[in-house]
């Protein structure tokens, strides 16, 4: 397993930050702190993985625009939230459109159907992406210590630790979807 974790990593790294990516990076700090992977490479990958999906997200709504939003009901459906959004946040919107989980591509397409220059947006976004690499890569390096305890120890806890974690996520789930949907409304109201 180490030896596929250290051969297919960073190319799993930019494949999974390409599209959303925080759980990816997390795991590429963790297998760092373990020794499978590196740190800075990492943080590199999943910046490089994490801009090019920005672009590519901004330039096909640049191209594509409106065609793309009005063939799918998700996209029509997520208008009014982006839309929410882009009023209330602006240009800082490029900067913190990395940090919104779940409804990054979206409104990316949708800056790309906007008037913004792609030179701002370029340079908005690279500063982002670096800065969530490596806040997200560190966040996983620093959390490794209490995977490894877990880990180490989990012969012991099995029985109890499995169901924890399964309500737990459950749980997580329930609770994100309702503070989603939430926040639909709010920015949907509009």
């Amino acid at each position: 397993m180490e030896e596929y974790i250290a051969r297919y990593g960073y190319i799993a790294i930019v494949i999974g930050t390409f599209f959303e990516g925080e759980t990816t990076v997390l795991l590429g700090g963790i297998f760092s702190k373990l020794h499978y992977m590196k740190l800075d490479y990492v943080m590199v990958w999943a910046f490089l993985g994490t801009f090019a999906g920005d672009c590519t997200f901004f330039l096909l709504g640049r191209v594509f625009g409106r065609n793309i939003i009005d063939r799918h009901d998700f996209l029509r459906s997520k208008l009014p939230l982006a839309n929410g959004i882009m009023r209330r946040y602006g240009y800082f919107i490029i900067f913190l459109v990395r940090f919104f989980v779940g409804v990054r591509g979206v409104i990316l397409l949708l800056l790309g159907c906007t008037d913004i220059k792609k030179r701002i947006f370029f340079l908005y976004s690279a500063s982002s992406s670096a800065l969530w690499s490596i806040v997200a890569s560190a966040i996983g390096y620093l959390f490794a210590n209490i995977v490894y305890i877990f880990v180490h120890d989990i012969k012991k806890y099995e029985m109890f630790l499995v169901p924890a974690v399964t309500v737990i996520v459950v749980m997580l789930i329930f609770v994100y979807r309702h503070i989603v949907k939430e926040k639909e409304k709010t920015y949907g109201n509009q």
